[in-house]
């Protein structure tokens, strides 16, 4: 995954802990997206403990509700999401997510899923616009990469 320069998208950000690794493989900056509270201040002073409060965005909130606020932002060239296993989020962020202009062409989606908790067995091989390149199992969690196909144009 090519990260120096890029820009980030971290959904269910939780700690940060993948958008500050993006942040330190030379990200030019990361938006994190967190609904719990709690958790936001532990990412606020993840980044104070860093220095890299110029480098990022939180928002307090969940991604569903979140697009359109995100749109001005758009696109980024990572997208990495962990979401809640046994709430059904794999589908719904292959489904429903504003792929087309959230993600650069040539941009990278990876998600973190359960094989035991989700609620789906498998991911597709495609979801809009993308095309899975990469699955890797890791005991009980499984990361898939899908990226954005560039468009062609006749």
């Amino acid at each position: 995954m090519s990260v120096p320069g890029a820009r980030v998208l971290d959904i269910f950000a939780g700690s940060g802990a993948l958008g500050f690794e993006a942040l330190s493989r030379g990200a030019a900056s990361v938006v994190f997206v967190e609904a719990a509270i709690p958790v936001v201040k532990i990412i606020e002073r993840n980044a104070k403990a860093l220095g890299v409060q110029d480098r990022i965005e939180i928002y307090a909130d969940s991604i569903d509700r979140l697009w359109k606020k995100l749109e001005p932002r758009f696109p980024f060239d990572i997208v990495m999401a962990d979401p809640p296993y046994s709430e059904g989020w794999e589908e719904r962020l292959l489904k429903e997510a504003p792929w087309d202009g959230a993600l650069s062409e040539g941009g990278l989606f990876v998600l973190e899923w359960g094989i035991k908790k989700s609620q789906v067995p498998s991911l597709p091989e495609r979801a809009g616009p993308m095309v899975k390149i990469r699955e890797k199992n890791y005991g009980d969690s499984v990361l898939t990469s899908y990226k954005k196909e560039q468009e062609v144009t006749p």
